[in-house]
């Protein structure tokens, strides 16, 4: 699988976090080639304002000043972080954000959302915003969350981390690594992570580890490294490799062993996704696909990371 990023959505609230995820976002489409969709939802229809049957003329007038002001807002914020020689538009919707995100991704077919883990809430570092953990959860395509304001690096992607617990679901986002690796000339980290009570024979695990020419052509071209630890919790191992390593993109899947057990995602994909500090690239494994997108339309409310 060769993985081409031709179309990227980037939501914003136009905070300072959402700018960084827009910059990041450029990047990725200088070097692909690809066009940007800016998205901003407007939640009133959705809020305790707009679910009240006011005068019709007080609201009209409510709504056109908002539009033409969140226009405004838009074609700066956007004018501001894109270049001239990338394709792009804006697009403002109404709706609840994750949910209409989620939507606009799978109705125009994008390659990967870009998004700030963080917005206008100016929550703790340690948190994910309810918008971006949804989206995370839920959406079908890649998601490519970024944390605080940590610009796009100037090396490029020189090394890149995908831990996997030898599943199917960690085999598809280990195809998406190889294929980002090969197109940046990146080395990429293989980590698997016992627990403390499960097998820690290197020989045995290496023996279970996935044949990378059969998940993808390319592992032959690129440089990989195998890693293996035991850790009680593995995330802890996952970011504390990430930052001794200066990682500059961990790869993994939303699901594990476990599968559907965890709902939508499990707790080590939670925890990195809050933590890490470089980006993370999530990604679905196609079984879930199904199951996502139908979720996804009904509204349903899950906290991440629950059993």
């Amino acid at each position: 699988m060769v993985y081409t990023i031709r179309k990227i959505l980037c939501p914003t609230d136009f905070s300072v976090y959402s700018k960084n995820a827009l910059e990041h976002a450029v990047t990725l489409a200088q070097q692909q080639e690809a066009e940007i969709t800016v998205l901003h939802v407007d939640e009133f229809d959705v809020s305790p304002l707009g679910i009240f049957d006011l005068d019709d003329e007080v609201i009209r007038q409510y709504r056109d000043l908002k539009t033409r002001l969140l226009k405004e807002k838009m074609e700066m914020f956007a004018g501001e972080a894109i270049p001239e020689n990338i394709r792009f538009e804006t697009r403002i919707s109404p709706g609840r954000a994750y949910k209409t995100i989620v939507e606009e991704a799978e109705a125009n077919n994008f390659d990967l959302i870009v998004i700030a883990r963080r917005g206008t809430t100016n929550l703790s570092d340690h948190l994910v915003g309810s918008t971006a953990e949804r989206v995370v959860r839920l959406a079908r395509c890649p998601v490519l969350s970024i944390r605080g304001t940590n610009r796009p690096s100037v090396r490029g992607l020189r090394y890149i981390l995908c831990p996997t617990d030898f599943s199917p679901s960690a085999n598809a986002a280990l195809s998406y690594a190889i294929s980002m690796a090969d197109k940046y000339n990146s080395k990429l980290f293989i980590q698997h992570i016992s627990e403390i009570a499960g097998e820690s024979d290197v020989q045995s695990l290496e023996r279970k580890a996935p044949k990378l020419s059969d998940i993808s052509q390319k592992a032959k071209d690129i440089e990989i490294e195998f890693i293996y630890d035991r850790d009680i919790e593995p995330n802890n191992s996952i970011i504390r490799f990430a930052e001794d390593r200066e990682i500059d993109l961990i790869v993994m899947s939303t699901h594990g062993q476990k599968g559907l057990r965890r709902v939508f995602i499990g707790n080590n994909t939670a925890e990195v996704v809050r933590k890490a500090g470089c980006p993370v690239l999530t990604v679905t494994h196609p079984i879930h696909k199904v199951v996502f997108s139908k979720l996804a339309t009904r509204g349903e409310e899950y906290t991440i990371g629950s059993s």
